[in-house]
């Protein structure tokens, strides 16, 4: 039986390898067949994400295409998958710059967890090639970092003396409850804690206490704490750059005017770790000021998805060294379906243009709940002066230099001040004279306040009831005019979309923004949103 069974065996081998020899070349004229090949097979791309931590990419998600010099590329759609499953996509529409690398903004739809993924950029490529070509890369994951973020206030060590300020966000309001914040110092030593018993889902400012001003380096913010959704204690080390110089933005002692001066300064190319300043608007939520060669604006993120906020900015920009210039009123704002965040950018086009100076001058305010009938109380507005200037036209000798300041009322009653009046209302019914008028008394001045009706006819106003005059700039569009008034009272009419600013000859200020709508034959259509800040110059 053996033999028998041996002689089969060999046979059966030696068949079987016969077959899979005379397979071999059909199989490899199989692969060949589908490999393409020639210049509509692949994408002159090279591609690479933001970060390997899947918190990093929740917010500041973002693929990394550069296209070859002489490539081109249209209309590309990214993703990030495992298997079958997307779980995060960005789009471009439009031409692609050659040369350069462009920016595509991540939208996050599933928890990622560590391993590896692939993302697959699909694109047009003009020309003989008339379908869309793909082209993929392995990217790994890591663990997920705790979902917190800190950032300084200034990255210039004559702005930290005495404590360093960190201004704490959770991300995609994630809750976080207990956290230690240990900032590390370039020999690995802890230079200085603070413990944090419960931070939620709000944001907070962070004071580190240390001995004299940091030295110009390298430093580390380690934060531990516990992820309450999932009850894991997780942590996220973020790395700063701190340079010389500074002053104008060091802590501010608080009085009636909560005051946050910001800087982002970095030069000679030098911008990774040094291009975040981050701000609040207690009540409302939190803010970034960001100046790097791919990303300048000012960035928010609203505490409360449940509340309408907004940003309404005046924006006088001007770029190539006085080749092109623009004002102008612009709005950004959080509402139902507008995503987590909503920025005002410093540049004007996309990819950035090399050489840019300009100023913002700006107010963040609550407008209540979603849709709400009004007469809510609201978080006093956050108003902020802001100037750039930055010059990106060869890599290793680029610079940005922005400063800003940032102003909010308080409880307390010592000079510098700040105080606010405020008028929602949506739809004619809730245009109650409670919902339409708003006042409040400021020292040394005399009493302000906002009247927004319903109607054609209906008065809509600010009105300081005072002897002092001042100037007064309308700015609607991308107009803006100037009235001087000798001696008040003055009244002044609230623009339908735009801003207010007042000069008063004692030195205070006022800055508004108003929106209103009340000729819409449908009264439960017609609306007003108007926010004053009067504060003394700190």
């Amino acid at each position: 039986m053996f033999p028998v069974f041996r002689r089969i065996a060999t046979a059966l081998l030696i068949v079987g390898l016969g077959v899979s020899l005379a397979a071999m070349p059909a199989a490899s004229g199989a692969a060949g067949k589908k490999k393409r090949q020639g210049p509509c097979s692949t994408l002159p791309i090279n591609i690479k994400l933001s970060s390997h931590d899947p918190t990093g990419l929740l917010e500041d998600g973002y693929a990394w295409i550069y296209v070859n010099p002489k490539g081109s590329v249209r209309g590309a759609m990214v993703r990030v998958m495992r298997g079958n499953k997307t779980f995060a996509r960005g789009r471009i529409v439009g031409k692609m710059a050659s040369g350069r690398t462009t920016l595509i903004r991540m939208n996050v739809h599933r928890r990622m967890t560590s391993g590896k993924y692939q993302v697959k950029v699909t694109a047009s490529k003009p020309g003989r090639c008339n379908r869309r070509v793909s082209k993929s890369k392995t990217w790994r994951f890591t663990t997920p970092s705790l979902p917190l973020k800190a950032i300084p206030v200034s990255t210039r060590v004559n702005d930290n003396v005495g404590v360093v300020r960190f201004a704490l966000r959770p991300v995609r309001r994630a809750k976080v409850g207990r956290t230690r914040v240990s900032l590390i110092g370039p020999g690995g030593s802890v230079i200085s804690q603070q413990v944090i018993s419960s931070i939620g889902s709000k944001q907070i400012l962070a004071e580190l206490p240390i001995k004299g001003k940091l030295r110009p380096g390298k430093y580390r913010v380690r934060l531990n704490g516990q992820e309450l959704s999932t009850g894991l204690y997780r942590y996220s080390v973020q790395n700063w750059t701190f340079g010389r110089g500074g002053g104008n933005a060091k802590p501010v002692e608080t009085t009636g005017q909560l005051t946050q001066k910001i800087a982002v300064d970095w030069t000679g190319g030098k911008w990774d770790g040094r291009q975040v300043g981050g701000f609040i608007a207690p009540g409302i939520g939190y803010g970034e000021v960001v100046c790097s060669p791919y990303q300048q604006w000012v960035r928010f993120y609203p505490s409360d998805v449940s509340r309408e906020s907004a940003m309404m900015t005046w924006t006088y920009k001007n770029w190539d060294h006085d080749k092109g210039w623009e004002k102008a009123v612009r709005e950004a704002k959080y509402t139902e379906g507008s995503g987590p965040d909503f920025r005002e950018g410093m540049n004007k086009f996309g990819p950035t243009e090399k050489y840019s100076t300009g100023t913002f001058q700006g107010i963040i305010s609550d407008r209540g709940p979603i849709d709400g009938p009004g007469g809510d109380s609201l978080a006093p507005p956050t108003t902020f002066d802001l100037d750039w200037v930055w010059d990106f036209s060869r890599p290793g000798s680029s610079y940005c230099h922005v400063k800003a300041t940032f102003r909010t009322q308080t409880d307390q009653l010592t000079d510098p001040m700040a105080r606010s009046v405020q008028v929602v209302w949506r739809g004619e019914a809730n245009a109650t004279p409670a919902n339409t008028v708003s006042n409040v008394d400021f020292p040394d001045l005399g009493n302000v306040q906002a009247i927004c009706q319903a109607g054609p006819n209906g008065y809509r106003r600010l009105i300081v009831d005072s002897a002092v005059g001042g100037s007064v700039y309308t700015r609607e569009g991308s107009e803006d005019f100037k009235v001087n008034q000798g001696t008040g009272p003055l009244v002044m009419r609230l623009p339908n979309n735009g801003m207010l600013f007042i000069q008063l000859d004692n030195g205070d200020r006022i800055l508004v923004s108003s929106r209103w709508k009340v000729n819409d034959p449908v009264a439960s259509n017609n609306w007003c949103v108007t926010s004053a800040q009067i504060y003394s110059p700190s």
